[in-house]
């Protein structure tokens, strides 16, 4: 049978030596995973000494920094077993080192680096009926305006300011990407502090645009006449607003709501919990798949998808690639991992109504097979 394949594909010419060479470089190629969120399953924990008994905690609060960040879920630390876990948290360590860490007004901070095994905290989390968020995860625009009763300031990139440096850092535990507006002449020209402070929701979308995030976060936060925070949230995420008050006596503990209550959002979206029943074979078909190059660039990209487990290429067109992938929580995690990448967008296929999702391939001009495929895009050169 395959060198009957190998007939055909020879006989279509060029194109069909394409198609050969293709076939013949899968074993060869060496397909390596990108992170999105690097550091996923590490943390840094302060502490004052190598005491045993320190070391202890400072790893029992590393795991439930890991634990919250890979889940997403703020529920994770609550469940009974994980709970138990957490009392031997070097049963899931893989490597730990203390360090020196410089603080940003210049002093020297002791620290516990401990890196844990990802095996092991995914599996305590699958145990559990916890998802497993992977490292690519979508990006989140920051519009936040701080009035301490002194002045009134929204922040940007190069903004010196502790609210936006204690945003950042709470952003890195749960392993959100966050941007900061660049506040340049075009940004200025789009929009103003009074506008985020009065939530003028179609500006801060228009001026949000540019920055092509998944997400738009809007904080306004302030200091009360009896020295006390508030804060005011608000997140526009995939065409839908919530909305969410904070108070509390110091501006941290103001401030991070904002952070855990939009992780928890996204993670809802985009970290589904495996179902068994999902965990089956899709067919993703490529177009634009012209080149090896172009097919290399594909096969890296859905093999760097955390709920992709297995990729094998199934069907190869002098235009086009259908791969057959094992995934964990089926066809919707799977197109949404896709949509956030910008490799892949969606291709609409004609007669779709007549004709269901059939892909049919040829080679010297003679069919091969016909198959329903349950994804097609087109990859972006």
């Amino acid at each position: 049978m395959w060198n009957q394949v190998v007939k055909r594909i020879l006989g279509a010419g060029p194109a069909g030596l394409f198609v050969l060479s293709l076939l013949l470089n899968i074993s060869l190629l060496s397909v390596s995973r990108a992170d999105t969120i690097p550091g996923l399953y590490e943390t840094e924990i302060s502490v004052s000494s190598q005491d045993l008994d320190e070391r202890k905690a400072a790893l029992t609060a590393g795991m439930r920094q890991v634990l919250l960040r890979v889940s997403g879920r703020s529920i994770v630390l609550t469940i009974t077993s994980i709970e138990k876990a957490l009392l031997h948290p070097t049963r899931y360590v893989q490597r730990y080192r203390y360090r020196n860490r410089q603080e940003a007004g210049g002093a020297q901070e002791n620290v516990l680096w401990v890196r844990f095994d990802k095996k092991a905290i995914n599996k305590l989390l699958r145990d559990n009926r916890m998802p497993v968020w992977g490292r690519t995860r979508p990006a989140v625009l920051v519009w936040m305006v701080v009035d301490d009763r002194r002045s009134r300031i929204l922040l940007g990139n190069n903004t010196s300011n502790p609210a936006k440096a204690f945003i950042s850092e709470q952003a890195k535990l749960r392993g959100i990407p966050l941007r900061w507006p660049m506040l340049d002449l075009s940004d200025r020209a789009n929009i103003t502090t009074s506008d985020v402070w009065g939530s003028f929701e179609d500006t801060i979308i228009n001026a949000s645009r540019r920055y092509q995030t998944e997400a738009i976060l809007v904080g306004r936060v302030y200091k009360t006449y009896g020295g006390s925070w508030n804060a005011r949230w608000t997140l526009y995420d995939h065409g839908r607003r919530q909305d969410w008050n904070a108070r509390a006596e110091t501006l941290v503990e103001t401030l991070i709501p904002g952070v855990d209550r939009t992780a928890g959002i996204l993670a809802q979206r985009f970290a589904r919990v495996e179902n068994d029943e999902q965990n089956k074979g899709l067919l993703v078909q490529v177009y634009g798949v012209n080149t090896l190059a172009a097919y290399n660039k594909t096969l890296k990209y859905l093999s760097r998808l955390a709920l992709v487990t297995d990729i094998q290429p199934q069907i190869v067109s002098p235009d086009n690639v259908i791969f057959r992938l094992k995934v964990r929580n089926g066809r919707l995690a799977v197109s949404q991992a896709i949509a956030l990448g910008h490799t892949l967008v969606t291709k609409v296929m004609q007669n779709r109504t007549t004709v269901p999702r059939m892909a049919s391939t040829s080679v010297g001009g003679q069919p091969v097979t016909m198959v329903a495929v349950d994804l097609v895009y087109r990859l972006v050169q």
